[in-house]
């Protein structure tokens, strides 16, 4: 094999790794990373709050409507029972009853709007929930994929890392040095082929003296432009 049809094996190799690595890092991006699962569970969160504050809200209204059930019954038991015969005290606990009563009806009230306000709630919150579940599931259902698809890749680049390894072994000291500083420089493309009389790179025209060197002599040769090495197909 020519020295620079190694160089070219080499380079294949090279941008297969490069391109291998990408894909990896650009996984690992989404494994680390949801936004809308994100944003999913702070819904979810913000109205369990909203939940745990107005269950309790609604259980202690419901608990001093009761409380006040009973002071009403009482009072009207004193007052139609007979017993008190003072008619300032019965007038008096006639405006009790009257204000009980009052106060009981602005509590059925607020109790029936929280009620109701509740009931809305609940029924967001379940809407919500639905779609963290659907958001997390399909979110999991991803990584899994993503995962594979890692775990594959990393095989892959420790198989052709191995396949590197040997082709470096085959080539020259001298040749690596050359390839190995024109790699970075030529974002990876360090041989050009020649396609009709013209670099594959750059696209100059290649001197005919150039093109012949180039299919005769075991040799780099540049191209003249840009200084990659040129190999004839």
């Amino acid at each position: 094999m020519r020295r620079v049809q190694r160089l070219l094996a080499l380079q294949e190799t090279d941008l297969d790794l490069d391109a291998s690595h990408r894909q990896v890092r650009e996984i690992e991006a989404l494994l680390t990373d949801s936004a809308a699962l994100r944003a999913a569970l702070q819904s979810d969160q913000h109205i369990q709050q909203r939940l745990a504050q107005l269950r309790p809200r609604l259980k202690d209204l419901g608990l001093e409507s009761s409380a006040l059930d009973a002071k009403i019954t009482n009072a009207e038991d004193q007052l139609y029972s007979g017993a008190i015969k003072n008619p300032k005290e019965l007038s008096d606990l006639q405006k009790d009853v009257t204000s009980l009563r009052k106060h009981k009806s602005e509590l059925d009230e607020r109790q029936l709007e929280l009620m109701l306000e509740l009931e809305q709630v609940e029924q967001e919150a379940a809407r919500v929930h639905t779609d963290l579940i659907h958001i997390e599931t399909e979110w999991q259902r991803e990584q899994a994929t993503l995962q594979a698809r890692r775990a594959s890749l990393i095989e892959h680049i420790e198989t052709v890392d191995a396949q590197r390894q040997a082709q470096r072994a085959e080539a020259s000291a001298p040749d690596l040095a050359v390839y190995d500083q024109l790699r970075p420089r030529k974002h990876g493309q360090v041989v050009a082929t020649i396609e009709a009389g013209t670099c594959g790179a750059c696209g100059v025209e290649i001197s005919e003296y150039t093109l012949a060197k180039a299919q005769r002599d075991d040799a780099l040769i540049p191209c003249g432009n840009c200084e990659r090495l040129l190999i004839v197909p």
